[in-house]
């Protein structure tokens, strides 16, 4: 295995969402976003968790083919109002992180699942965290898929609401240190998103068919990614695709990945 994609699973351990650099671009604006769904995925993700309890240790979670926890895992992976045609503002930025973090949790459960960890600080000190983390991606594959998914199109629009503050900010303020370190951030945040979905899709015991469905969302922040992130971030994204497609065997996963690489190359 390539070793340029075989950090995959540290990755996962290590994507934080930066919930407090949305601050600084947020006006008084109301949010336009459905204002419902972040207390409903809060709901969902506490009824969740409390079903998962014990789960470090004996490995069960609730599943997406169970009738009584696909409701509460779709209302917390909902992200059906967002990139509706409408370009999310700066004050949507703090509840659309609120919501990825509440995402963020529930997908931590099922990456912790059997591990004997009770958080992803100490799975991180297990020499073994790579191997128990793939290994419940593929046992948990159809609930890590929506959870990667939801993290990407959460991302993409953070990233899109960014780039637009980017945009009409003046001269005076986008040179603060403040606007400088929240921008670099959000960087930082959205590379580790991206490339932990990206070598997911590495993990051995996935199907092509669980890959192809990763597609989408990968491509669709793409574009969004090529116009935001550094030229040595976008540079260390291509060298992780080129080598993750280089691992594919299946045609369609690794034209979708080689796409990809070539939308970051040229933003």
């Amino acid at each position: 295995m390539s070793t340029a994609c075989a950090r995959r699973s540290r990755r996962l351990l290590s994507v934080l969402v930066v919930l407090g650099a949305a601050a600084w671009l947020a006006g008084p604006a109301a949010a336009e976003i459905d204002p419902a769904k972040l207390p409903a995925a809060k709901a969902a993700a506490a009824s969740l968790l409390a079903m998962a309890k014990g789960s470090e240790t004996s490995g069960r979670l609730p599943r997406e083919n169970d009738p009584a926890a696909k409701p509460l895992l779709d209302a917390v992976f909902d992200a059906s109002d967002v990139g509706a045609g409408r370009a999310v503002s700066v004050q949507e930025l703090t509840p659309l992180s609120e919501r990825m973090v509440t995402g963020a949790r529930v997908g931590t459960a099922y990456m912790l699942a059997g591990t004997g960890a009770a958080d992803l600080g100490t799975l991180a000190q297990d020499p073994k965290a790579d191997e128990k983390v793939n290994l419940n991606v593929v046992k948990f594959a159809p609930e890590m898929g929506h959870f990667l998914d939801f993290q990407l199109r959460i991302q993409g629009a953070i990233v899109e609401a960014v780039l637009a503050r980017i945009a009409t900010a003046r001269p005076g303020d986008a040179a603060t240190p403040t606007f400088q370190t929240g921008i670099a951030q959000i960087r930082r945040s959205s590379l580790r998103t991206v490339a932990s979905v990206i070598e997911t899709l590495a993990v051995d015991g996935l199907s092509d068919d669980w890959r192809r469905a990763r597609l989408p969302a990968l491509g669709a922040i793409g574009p969004r990614l090529a116009k935001f992130l550094q030229p040595d971030q976008k540079t260390e994204l291509q060298t992780l695709v080129a080598a993750c497609a280089d691992m594919m065997s299946d045609t369609q996963v690794k034209q979708g990945l080689r796409a990809f690489g070539r939308t970051i190359a040229g933003g």
